[in-house]
């Protein structure tokens, strides 16, 4: 046999051909020692040995789940502080509910294991994904510190989570949020508004954009790495009914100055309640911003560009609702006498 061969055999076996020439040469020697037969009691003999270099694998250089959890954190500083904090806050969760997981060494943590913790602890198919992942992202960082020899979680998967039906307004929906906007005490987030419904930026990436990232004159709004979601830059369209309401507020505002007001996420929810919404899922207008783009522009292409999206199955399957939606209606959403306030 050559040494192909021989790694073929001992492929799954979790031991390197050098481990097994060491395994022999013990054998024999301790054969030769106590004057045995060269057959007598090998098979005992090969499985103490291959217990004791199982065990002696394991006490390897690795570290412990919780020391792991805090170096994996601690490099990744310079992601947002939302990808931080959902990391850190899945993890710590796991630490907390899974006993004995925090001085586990993370060279002994199986798939059964991951599988386990992951189930015992997340109850919904998205959480139990997003675990998933950020599982794997941990032992990918313990891989390459030599703290583990392989990734378990690499194999544990899960049923994929059921995608409720993606919400978009109507062009009623559409005139109550506009009507809302319109009133003093809400008029301060018109330009955010307008940047999520009609250019479909979500509410936290308008959250860090300042007057100078938008360019009138060019009729784009510039995203860099800082302001988006998946850290890549993207330039966004500033259509005619969002650039005229732009062309408006842009007058009485500073280049440094933040599109959002303070206190944004809170008057962004009393903004929808003040418009009828009681109930309102996620990226609904980033939602309707792409399903009235296609349904209108038929350019699916432009659509990715500006959505920031890696694939079109990604914007199929996640963003894009047209049931009921004609193309009449997607018309007067891109006509410029529906960006102004307050509506007649």
């Amino acid at each position: 046999m050559n040494e192909a061969e021989y790694e073929a055999v001992l492929k799954g076996t979790g031991f390197t051909l050098m481990e097994c020439a060491c395994l022999v040469k013990s054998l024999s020697e301790q054969r030769r020692a106590l004057k045995l037969s060269p057959r007598l009691k090998l098979v005992r003999d090969a499985n103490l040995y291959g217990e004791g270099l199982r065990n002696w694998r394991q006490a390897r250089k690795s570290c412990s789940f919780q020391d792991a959890v805090r170096l994996h954190v601690e490099r990744r500083k310079g992601r947002r502080a939302r990808t931080q904090s959902e990391c850190r806050g899945m993890l710590m969760r796991l630490m907390r509910e899974v006993p004995d997981l925090a001085g586990a060494k993370m060279r002994g943590i199986t798939t059964e294991m991951c599988r386990g913790m992951i189930e015992q602890v997340f109850d919904t198919a998205a959480m139990r994904a997003k675990a998933r992942r950020i599982l794997h992202a941990l032992f990918k960082t313990a891989i390459r510190n030599g703290w583990c020899d392989d990734n378990p979680v690499v194999n544990v998967q899960f049923d994929p989570a059921v995608e409720s039906t993606i919400a978009i307004l109507t062009l009623r929906q559409v005139e109550r949020l506009l009507r809302a906007l319109s009133q003093p005490e809400h008029a301060c987030c018109a330009a955010a508004v307008g940047l999520m419904m009609w250019a479909g930026i979500r509410p936290f990436e308008v959250a860090r954009l300042t007057w100078a990232d938008l360019d009138l004159q060019e009729r784009v709004a510039y995203l860099s790495p800082r302001h988006t979601k998946t850290g890549g830059p993207r330039q966004v369209t500033l259509h005619p009914p969002l650039l005229r309401l732009l062309r408006a507020l842009v007058k009485d505002a500073q280049p440094t100055q933040s599109i959002t007001p303070p206190n944004w996420t809170r008057r962004w929810k009393r903004l929808r309640r003040a418009a009828g919404f009681a109930r309102w899922q996620p990226d609904t207008l980033r939602h309707t911003f792409a399903s009235y783009h296609i349904k209108h522009f038929k350019d699916p292409s432009q659509l990715q560009w500006e959505m920031g999206h890696r694939s079109l199955e990604h914007l199929r399957s996640r963003y894009l609702n047209l049931k009921g939606l004609t193309a009449a209606d997607a018309k007067k959403f891109w006509a410029r006498e529906m960006g102004s306030l307050p509506l007649e």
